[in-house]
């Protein structure tokens, strides 16, 4: 199925049409038998196969708690334990998550949401109305967190807790960090509306330094 994709690229998006044909799902195994084999190919690219695969019965895919319009895949195990799995990313590159990263976007989620609802739900670019998402047009986010990170004096966070959708966010010991971060996002994000389409082929970063520190 996957092995005739001869780039990670290729790779990424024919998994990621795979994951948004099948949807919701409570059980990969019940319901599309015939993708199981596909997951299971995948999974072993993952950096931390077998053991993060150990006991493994089951695969769901549902809505992300915390960011609703992204489908997020879970993996459960023989004792009822489940756990998320970055199959777009950590295991189509074999490079784990960036939970630094992964904590920053977490944090200043309140921030995305109060854009979203004091904003019209539809595309700047395109008028779409349909799977919408909320974009960080220029500073992007990975610029911000380039230059925050680059004034910032003290340690950086290390040591983080999951929420309830089993994604990261930050400890109490680095609450200093991550206030001065939201507040930094708060002075020097631009955001706008996208939908699904028009945000995946927007062109990449042009480090675009802030120019509010």
């Amino acid at each position: 199925m996957y092995t005739e994709c001869k780039t990670q690229k290729q790779l990424n998006q024919c998994v990621r049409e795979k994951i948004d044909k099948i949807g919701v799902s409570s059980s990969i195994k019940q319901f599309y038998p015939e993708e199981w084999d596909g997951f299971m190919y995948l999974f072993k690219s993952h950096s931390d196969y077998p053991e993060k695969f150990n006991g493994l019965t089951d695969i769901k895919i549902r809505y992300n708690p915390v960011y609703k319009t992204q489908l997020e895949t879970i993996i459960v195990k023989n004792n009822g334990d489940e756990d998320d799995v970055s199959v777009l990313n950590n295991c189509i590159t074999g490079k784990p998550k960036d939970n630094l990263t992964i904590a920053m976007r977490n944090s200043i989620y309140p921030q995305i949401e109060e854009f979203k609802n004091n904003s019209i739900m539809e595309c700047v670019l395109c008028c779409n109305t349909k799977n919408i998402h909320i974009d960080h047009y220029e500073p992007q986010f990975i610029d911000l967190k380039t230059e925050f990170l680059s004034i910032w004096k003290g340690p950086l966070p290390n040591i983080f807790e999951a929420n309830d959708s089993h994604s990261k966010i930050f400890n109490n010991i680095d609450n200093e960090f991550e206030k001065s971060w939201i507040e930094f996002h708060r002075t020097n994000a631009i955001l706008r509306v996208l939908c699904k389409k028009c945000n995946l082929s927007r062109k990449k970063s042009r480090r675009f330094k802030c120019s509010k520190v």
